[in-house]
């Protein structure tokens, strides 16, 4: 009887093991989805300014081009 109360509190402990993987498994999952969000935004906010920098500078090499002209 002993032997099956040791492997009745085996099998609890290892359940109760597996729920709190899960729910941490569950958590890193949320953060992965906000990682990959936050990543998305970021990449966003990159091209954005990537965007602002050619252009200012295709201003600057139509000003230096024009200066070029004129003197």
């Amino acid at each position: 009887m002993d032997l099956l109360n040791k492997l009745e509190e085996k099998v609890i402990l290892a359940l109760e093991t597996i729920e709190l993987l899960n729910m941490e498994n569950d958590e890193l999952k949320e953060e992965i989805a906000e990682l990959k969000k936050d990543n998305v935004d970021l990449s966003d906010q990159k091209n954005s300014w990537e965007t602002k920098v050619t252009s200012l500078l295709s201003q600057f090499d139509s000003s230096e081009s024009e200066a070029q002209q004129q003197g």
